[in-house]
Order: C-alpha cells, then structure tokens, then sequence
C-alpha cells in the first residue's frame, strides 16, 4: 500500500514514523521544510519525499496520515478526500463543528475513510475499563500546570480528549449533558462535563490547567469494584476498599501502551479491507459535536 506523510513535526516523529516504518509499505513524505524532509527521508529509506501536496497526491498514494498544525487541517484534508484518498489526521479534525461536519459528509461521499487520532480508544488500560461490567459512574481527570488559555483552543486541541473517553466508556447513550467552567479576560482556566442517563450512570470529566501538576486518571466504578488508570498506562483494581491488583505489561512498548500501534493499524486494516466507515463517522462528529457545546456554554 502507498500512504502518505504529511508533517514531520514531534507528535510525527514520536508516536508515528517509528511505527509505520516498521509496516511492509511505501512511504512518501511530505513537509515544506527541506531540511527535514530529506533528513527523516534519509533517515528512514522512504519511497518518496514531496515538497508540495499536489506533488504528493500525484504520487498515487491510497491513504495519508495528517500531523500537520490543526489550522491547516480544513484544506488539506479536503485536498486529499477529493482525490479519493482515505485520510487519518490528529485531533481536532478543525477547530469546529461546522467544517468537520463537513469534511465527514464529503469523505461519504467519496467512500473515504475520515478517522481522527484518538489513541486513547486503543490503549489497552483504557480498553479494559470498557469491559468492566454494570458500570454506574466514569470520573476522569486531565490536568495541566499554569496553562489557561482561548477557550476554543482549550476545548479543542486538549479536552477533546476527555469528552471522546468517556463517550467511548460510557455504557448507554448520553441523554443529557451539563458544563460548568471558570473563565478570567478570555482564557479559560478549567472545565466540569457531566454526561448523564435514565439509568443512572454518571460520567464526570474534568481539566483544571491551573492545577500544580500535570496528570491524567480515569477511574471507573461498578457496585463490585473500582478500576483506576493513569497516566494512560497503568492501572490497579480495589475491592472492598483494598487495591488487590494491578494491569498492565511491562515489556510492551510506550506506543503499544499509548494506543499509537493499535489505532495505525485499524487504519492501515480499513483501508486495506475497505471497511465501511459509519462507526467511525459517527464516534468523530459526536465528539467534535459536544466540543462544540461546550465551547458554546463557556463563551
């Protein structure tokens, strides 16, 4: 298969290119920083390296990885579904609603697929707190230290990843939400979601990026025990109030743990097998959707 390799800033060159180098593929590349381009090309033994898109998109590849900075998203990932070309691109898609919405509905129509890099759906930690039976309530934290900031920026780039976690552990659909933030001259400090059902389970997410450290635990409860993940990797078990275990495999890579592994292959698999991409879809707008909502209350 032909993919593409557009940005090769940190999130690239940390969670990506060591994976997909290891794939039986042919990369081409794609940034306009010379000396970058030839440096990872070089370094990699990749097919191709292209300093314009256009270049790229004629290079006959099936499929592209986007780590580019989330403002230029809207154009180049619409560049890409035109050409037919199935696109996997960093959280947020855009910086809002409106345009992911619309991007989703041009890559039905092409019969592309449009995923976004939301690792944590295939971290095996977090993979495990979905299996916990009779869940009645999710609590996470994602905190940052001395970091408030524009409240879309905030809500987008960084707690969009508290909002898809719980919708991904969250056992019903959400039937009602409530948002509660503290905001100074503009710059949002922290954030309180809360997603509610009939049933009677509760999911709580928090961010406080004025906090003295920076952290992220997830910890789910049922009326048997309590999971806690953090920090993404690690997890302990309590019953009856004692920790009685913990998860968890030390000779797994940070990438495996993290989800970057597992969620590449999903994608490299759907296109290879040409999957429909209705879940996908779907699990993607909702996300962007509430972001939406969010940043929409806080405003």
């Amino acid at each position: 298969m032909k993919v593409g390799l557009i940005g090769l800033g940190d999130i690239a060159a940390k969670a990506y290119l060591p994976v997909i180098a290891k794939k039986d593929l042919e990369v081409h590349l794609f940034t306009r920083n010379e000396a970058t381009l030839s440096n990872v090309a070089r370094s990699y033994w990749f097919a191709g390296a292209h300093q314009t898109l256009e270049s790229l998109v004629t290079s006959g590849i099936q499929a592209a990885f986007v780590h580019t900075s989330t403002s230029s998203h809207r154009e180049i990932v619409e560049t890409l579904l035109q050409n037919n070309i199935h696109v996997y691109v960093d959280k947020p898609v855009t910086y809002d609603f409106g345009s992911t919405e619309k991007l989703v509905e041009l890559a039905n129509r092409k019969g592309c697929i449009l995923m976004a890099g939301f690792n944590r759906r295939y971290a095996p930690a977090y993979v495990s707190l979905k299996h916990l039976k009779d869940i009645n309530m999710i609590l996470m934290q994602k905190n940052r230290k001395s970091l408030p900031g524009d409240v879309r920026t905030f809500v987008f780039d960084d707690f969009i990843h508290v909002i898809d976690t719980l919708l991904y552990l969250f056992p019903v659909p959400v039937e009602s939400i409530s948002i509660t933030g503290r905001k100074l001259e503009n710059r949002l400090y922290h954030v309180v979601i809360q997603f509610h059902s009939t049933s009677g389970i509760t999911a709580i997410g928090i961010m406080n990026r004025d906090s003295g450290t920076v952290e992220e635990r997830v910890e789910v409860f049922s009326p048997e025990e309590k999971r806690c993940v953090t920090n993404v990797t690690d997890t302990t078990i309590f019953k009856d109030g004692d920790a009685i275990g913990k998860g968890g495999n030390d000779w797994q890579s940070t990438l495996h743990k993290r989800g970057f592994e597992q969620i590449t292959d999903a994608f490299l698999n759907a296109v290879a097998g040409n999957e429909s991409a209705g879940d996908l879809h779907r699990d993607l707008l909702l996300t962007h959707k509430i972001c939406e909502q969010v940043v929409a209350e806080l405003l």
